[in-house]
């Protein structure tokens, strides 16, 4: 951690010798220097337009952390996928937590569980509409600009979150020029993508289309360790085999196509409306899971023995996981497939942005955001990321003479398609004088849009259990108001509120061992119907539950102009994640235990049916400079912030803390969420950038981040969990967020112009220290660095080439967790990416 601390201190030491005396100079050149800074070389200083409070601003004059990338810093760090942000936005984290298709994100210590379908802790917004964090992934391709906002963002944005947003903004059409462009690239793992755009003025100045699309392939970057495994003599000799083993496919290729279409009618200079359409569809194999721990040895007896029918069975599958935990270690970059074939990764979205702004006066305008997605999400993983190790095939007398099955640890299957409505009506006014404010209603509703559900086999040999039916509906209406009121030419004040009113609903059927489908809503509801009154009512595993909630959120700062270079802020925002539901419906004996005798197979769940409200108050202090130094010039922002966490979840799983009787249809699929702390969370943030002359430009941006525990929350009141199960300790409570993160970035236009190109070297170095985790478990700390070389404008034409180098060192570092559990005798996580490298040409008209 110290090591860590010294290039943040450096970095900020640096800015400020710089910065200190540029703020004492004269700035009556100030809006020379300005105009100097929009105008920036693309190694440079451009002016950085966001829209933290839904209007255009400059980033200096935005009373609140934001972090922000143009579609140039973008392609100076090779972002490819909206998760590569991580590595230049310090602080956030993006996790492939529970599957490739989930994503897990995670600011200032807050984020989403890897089960339910809750509202996350960071909510990501395409074109101002919410994306579900489930089955979601944003290419980025013909992207306009991608902003970190960090804390809670509880009053203008669509949903309340407690830890911050991230938007995405598409390049919008051009109402004039016809132009666009096309880019290859190539590289290691076979890597492919081709991508372009064309932009038609169709009546230049009313109607313009803007088409974009992006084609990816790249072969598997992490190879199945099957098939050598089980030729090792050593392994051999238990007489233990896989007859597929040769022939699995291994994992992490890319397999994804996508196509956006905006159009965008200007009838009159006070009338506009952009309508954004885009498709994405993702076919590939699963991400691969490094199997970090294995230890079977207690289950020999306990577990394994019935299951595998005799000792000598047990013996041998015990043998084979420890040998498998060490064959693992020696082979990180590969993953064992366990029978899954690769495993599953699919997504498809089907997404459409409207946008209609009209302007009733010179400073009063509405606005009106529509959206809809629709998500398909289907996803197969060897969640215990250990191979086959029983072969099955004989009459087991311990399950009454079943004859066996390949032997699954756990397997985890999930399919959702869930459709996604929102509407956000805005009332915009701003008299040019400094008050300005918005008023607003927002409504969301999201559900089943077709068969959903999953299944999590664990310890079986008789195969996959059947995938259950779990369908999630969610509702939420709001108003919401926000006004900046200038008290003199220097202070404003900023207060915003919102009132929310939220519904979750589920529907849950067991999984069908006839037909081994899901159903639909609607046919899950009516199953349901049918059960009333009849003897299994309270024990079939079939049933409804809802929850409502309402809520304030708020935000109330100042921001002082010191001059038209500095501005300090103070602000405080309440974010809140409403009330959810844990499923099924509890409500057999083994789960609500109406005897009181507590036990691992009789428990009381029914206190935890439903998930208490999460909020977040949060103070932040910061400050934002410009300055200009002769023919230098810069920025440095710094944020100090503290929050306040009440109600922090973590999710309990049943592996080792429940032994329900077989047949009980009603438990958790694998776990459920439970409050367990309330917490402090604290720290700095720095975002810093000098550029001593056109050709240079140097970067740091940093996080200090702390989490404290207030309060333990009473997890087993009275013991009606089990005698298993007493309380989270300390060393339990995840800390999402590393105690620090940073990222030193430059970019420099070298004096020579080789085939008169612009020469540009481009680099940045990734550190952070360890975080979590599962459990209070950290994943370990790792430093990336990634570099590239561009040549712009060959030959006086509009033709570029790059070559870029990702994770150039080949470190071997943890990106997210699977199974991480004290309890459990597999611990499962992923790796982050190898080396690559690529080639890209593009050409612009």
């Amino acid at each position: 951690m110290r090591k860590l601390l010294h290039p943040a201190l450096l970095a900020s030491s640096a800015a400020l010798a710089v910065a200190l005396p540029a703020h004492a100079q004269d700035t009556e050149n100030q809006d020379s220097a300005e105009v100097e800074l929009a105008e920036a070389s693309p190694a440079g200083q451009g002016e950085i337009i966001v829209t933290a409070r839904r209007t255009d601003e400059r980033l200096q004059d935005v009373p609140v952390a934001v972090t922000a990338f143009d579609s140039q810093a973008l392609e100076r760090s090779t972002v490819q996928e909206l998760s590569d942000v991580r590595s230049i936005a310090s602080g956030l984290n993006f996790n492939s937590e529970g599957g490739k298709s989930t994503t897990n994100v995670s600011l200032r210590g807050i984020g989403q569980l890897p089960v339910g379908l809750t509202t996350p802790g960071v909510v990501t917004y395409f074109n101002n509409i919410a994306i579900p964090s489930l089955g979601s992934s944003i290419p980025t391709y013909d992207i306009a600009n991608i902003q970190v906002l960090k804390g809670p963002q509880g009053t203008l944005f669509g949903k309340s979150t407690l830890g911050g947003a991230i938007l995405v903004n598409t390049v919008q059409p051009d109402l004039y020029d016809f132009g666009g462009y096309v880019r290859g690239t190539y590289g290691r793992y076979e890597y492919r993508a081709l991508e372009g755009a064309i932009n038609i003025p169709i009546i230049p100045g009313t109607v313009a289309l803007r088409v974009a699309g992006q084609i990816r392939r790249q072969d598997e970057r992490i190879r199945s360790l099957d098939s050598d495994f089980f030729a090792l003599p050593e392994v051999q000799a238990l007489g233990v085999n896989d007859p597929n083993a040769g022939s699995y496919p291994g994992f992490d290729d890319i397999n994804n196509d996508s196509v956006r279409a905006s159009l965008t009618i200007k009838p009159t200079d006070r009338i506009s409306n952009t309508t954004v359409f885009e498709y994405f569809e993702a076919d590939e194999r699963a991400a691969g899971l490094f199997l970090y721990k294995a230890d079977f040895a207690p289950f020999q007896n306990t577990a394994f023995l019935p299951l595998m029918g005799d000792p000598a069975r047990a013996a041998a599958a015990v043998s084979l996981a420890n040998l498998a935990a060490d064959y693992a270690r020696e082979n990180p970059r590969g993953a064992f497939d366990g029978g899954i074939n690769g495993g599953r990764a699919y997504r498809k979205s089907i997404a459409v942005v409207n946008t209609t702004d009209v302007d009733l006066s010179d400073s009063l305008s509405i606005r009106n955001i529509f959206g809809y997605r629709k998500n398909t999400n289907d996803q197969g993983i060897n969640t215990g990321a250990v191979p086959i190790l029983d072969q099955g095939g004989f009459s087991n007398p311990f399950l009454g003479g079943l004859v066996t099955q390949p032997f699954i640890v756990y397997y985890a299957e999930q399919r959702y398609v869930r459709d996604y409505i929102d509407n956000d009506f805005q009332l915009i006014f701003d008299s040019g004088s400094g008050l300005n404010g918005i008023l607003g209603a927002y409504y969301s509703v999201d559900g089943p849009a077709g068969p959903s559900g999953d299944q999590f086999t664990t310890f079986s040999s008789l195969g996959r259990i059947p995938p259950t039916t779990t369908h999630v509906k969610n509702q939420s209406f709001a108003i919401y108001s926000q006004i900046t009121i200038p008290l003199n030419e220097r202070l404003n004040f900023n207060v915003g509120g919102r009132y929310s009113w939220d519904k979750t609903q589920f529907c849950y059927n067991p999984g069908n061992p006839a037909t081994f489908e899901s159903v639909s809503f609607d046919e899950c509801k009516q199953n349901i119907a049918d059960r009333v009154g009849t003897p299994t009512e309270f024990s079939d595993g079939f049933g409804r539950a809802s929850t409502k909630d309402d809520y304030p959120t708020w935000t109330i700062g100042f921001d002082y102009k010191v001059n038209p270079d500095l501005m300090v802020y103070i602000t405080s925002r309440r974010g809140v994640r409403p009330r959810n539901l844990n499923f099924p419906l509890f409500e057999s004996d083994p789960v609500t235990c109406p005897s009181g005798n507590y036990s691992l197979s009789c428990v009381d769940l029914t206190g935890y049916q439903t998930i208490k409200q999460e909020r977040v108050t949060d103070v932040e202090i910061g400050e934002k400079l410009s300055f200009f130094l002769g023919g230098a010039r810069g920025r440095l922002n710094l944020a100090a912030f503290y929050s306040k966490y009440e109600n922090a979840t973590q999710f309990l799983s049943n592996s080792g803390n429940f032994l329900f009787p077989r047949g009980t249809l009603d438990v958790p699929p694998s776990s459920f969420i439970i409050n367990a702390a309330d917490l402090s969370i604290y720290g700095v943030e720095i975002d810093a950038s000098v550029s001593p002359d056109n050709n240079l430009t140097i970067g740091f941006n940093g996080a200090i981040t702390q989490t404290d525990i207030d309060e333990l929350l009473p997890v087993n009141t009275n013991g009606e969990l089990g005698p298993n199960v007493g309380t989270f300790g300390e060393g339990q409570i995840n800390k999402l967020t590393p105690t620090f993160a940073g990222t030193f970035s430059a970019s420099w236009i070298a004096p020579v112009k080789p085939a008169d190109a612009d020469l540009i070297f481009s680099g940045d170095l990734y550190m952070t220290a360890d975080y979590g985790g599962q459990q209070g478990f950290q994943l370990e700390g790792y430093s990336l660095a990634n570099g590239r070389i561009d040549l712009k404008g060959i030959g006086g034409s509009s033709f570029d080439l790059g070559f870029y180098l990702k994770n150039i060192f080949d470190v071997e570092y943890q990106a997210g967790v699977s199974v991480i559990l004290p309890a459990a005798p597999y611990n499962s996580l992923y790796l982050g990416p190898p080396r690559t490298w690529g080639v890209e040409a593009s050409y612009s008209f």
